[in-house]
């Protein structure tokens, strides 16, 4: 299947700001999403991805298409959250996740929010390669092959992360309804 954003990245080699600012229109909430998961501040985040789409301008005729246009970007929102964090040491800053907006009752809401807190707990309890495997697949939905490409890691090692990644959520998310009906 031929990739919709070469064209773009085409363009932008040749100088055309039009194709990064619609390159920027296409990915540029998936990336910020991204770079959150991975900095846990969306101020750094905000900054990371003007580097990131910075990188893909003055990448663009380097880029060999030996991916999908997506995944050469995720690959270099990786390397330059790595960067940042590198330069920067900081405070992680919870997100601030919405409550659905239906008119559920007060009690539901306080449910969600307590299975929704569980969940980000038992996530943020996983190793960092295991997190960001989750992500790239779950979230982003990416295939293996992709997340193996961003991760530099082989496919095998995708499938054994993500399969360590679910066992461990599984028993985080049970171990916490135990104590909660204790």
């Amino acid at each position: 299947m031929a990739d919709p954003d070469l064209q773009l990245v085409k363009a932008m080699a040749n100088g055309d700001v039009h194709a990064l600012d619609a390159l920027y229109a296409r990915h540029g909430r998936s990336i910020l999403s991204y770079l959150i998961g991975l900095l846990n501040d969306r101020p750094l985040a905000e900054e990371v991805l003007q580097d990131v789409m910075l990188a893909a301008w003055r990448g663009a005729g380097q880029f060999r298409a030996e991916s999908q246009v997506r995944t050469w970007l995720l690959a270099i929102a990786r390397l330059q959250a790595l960067n940042a964090l590198r330069k920067r040491k900081f405070a992680p800053i919870p997100l601030d996740e919405d409550i659905p907006g239906d008119d559920t009752g007060q009690f539901k809401k306080i449910e969600f929010r307590a299975e929704q807190e569980s969940i980000h707990n038992a996530l943020r309890q996983l190793p960092s390669d295991q997190k960001e495997t989750l992500e790239l697949i779950f979230y982003h939905e990416l295939s293996g092959v992709e997340a193996a490409e961003i991760l530099g890691v082989a496919p095998g090692t995708i499938k054994s992360r993500l399969n360590r990644a679910k066992t461990t959520l599984r028993r985080l998310l049970q171990r916490k309804e135990i104590d909660h009906e204790s």
